[in-house]
Parts: C-alpha cells; structure tokens; sequence
C-alpha cells in the first residue's frame, strides 16, 4: 500500500531505527508498502526509501541498485572508501542528492565514492556488496535516515550549497542556491 512520505520538520526523521530481529510479517508488509511507496514517487522519482520515512522505526530501506528495487535489512558499511567523490569524479560528473522528504532540495554531499555494504534481505540470507558512484551514494543517504540524519546536515557541515528546484519563465527547471 502506498504510503504518506513525512517531511521535514516531523521528529521522526531525527530518530534512530531499530534492529529488525526477525523477519516476519509486520516486516514483509513494511517492505511491501516502501516498494508501493517508492514506486509510486513520480515527481520526483524515487531512488531509495527508508522505513522511517513512512512512519516505520527499523532498520530497513529500499533502493533502486539496478533496474528494480533491491530490500536491505539491517544494513551497515563495514569499509568506506577514503576517496570522496570530488576526488574521483570531475565537476561535470558529480550529482546533486534530493530526498523525497526534503522536497525541491538538493545539493552536492561529498561522500565517500566507494562502500561495502552488509545487511539482510527479505529471505533473511546474509549479503556483503561493494558499491561505486550514484548507486554507493544512494545506500549511504538511505542508511544516514535510519540514522535520524538528512543529508542537509552533511551539506551545511561541508559547508555546500544548498539549492531548491525552482521553474524559468519558460518553465524549465532550474536550480536556484538557497541562503
């Protein structure tokens, strides 16, 4: 079932999730309503979704590692990369991260370009990946919100900027720096 995404300012987006113990069917219905979720974000589209973004205080979030949704379980990065993106990317290829609760913000996080990734899928069977680029970024904006971290707090520690998707005269979108 599709579900409210809350947004800022709402007190659970600051809270830390909990550890999935097992996984049984309140678990199952989580995933499937994050999938319904995520799915049905069009505007913008969706590229992960965490629990807690849906009202759901554990350890789980969805995202888009290929051309579907992969579900992770209790995730953790167990070695990230000391190379950031700034360091291996050229300016013409870094992205701007956005969060479905944060809408029309984005802005450019310097995270770490490379991470391993462990965690549990829906089938309870142990996973460890690495994952480069866009995708690594994604998993790591997603675990920041089990965390109760938005990635607006990276950006003002970073000291970045920060931009709202805002609409030209001819109503083309532009990115607009925020004070």
């Amino acid at each position: 079932m599709i579900k409210k995404i809350i947004t800022v300012p709402n007190p659970l987006l600051r809270q830390k999730s909990k550890m999935v113990g097992k996984i049984d069917q309140k678990t199952k219905k989580i995933i499937s309503d994050l999938l319904a979720t995520v799915k049905g974000a069009s505007d913008p589209e969706g590229l992960g979704l965490s629990a807690i973004q849906i009202s759901q205080p554990v350890r789980i979030f969805v995202a888009k590692t290929g051309k579907d949704f992969e579900i992770f379980i209790n995730p953790q990065i167990i070695e990230a990369s000391e190379k950031k993106l700034s360091q291996v990317l050229p300016k013409s290829k870094q992205f701007f991260e956005g969060c479905l609760s944060l809408p029309e913000i984005y802005g450019f996080v310097d995270r770490p370009y490379k991470i391993k990734l462990s965690w549990q899928d829906e089938k309870n069977q142990k996973k460890t990946r690495v994952f480069t680029n866009k995708i690594g970024i994604c998993l790591q904006h997603e675990l920041d919100h089990l965390d109760g971290i938005l990635f607006t707090d990276w950006l003002l520690k970073q000291k970045g900027k920060i931009y709202e998707l805002k609409k030209d005269d001819q109503g083309q979108e532009i990115f607009e720096e925020m004070e």
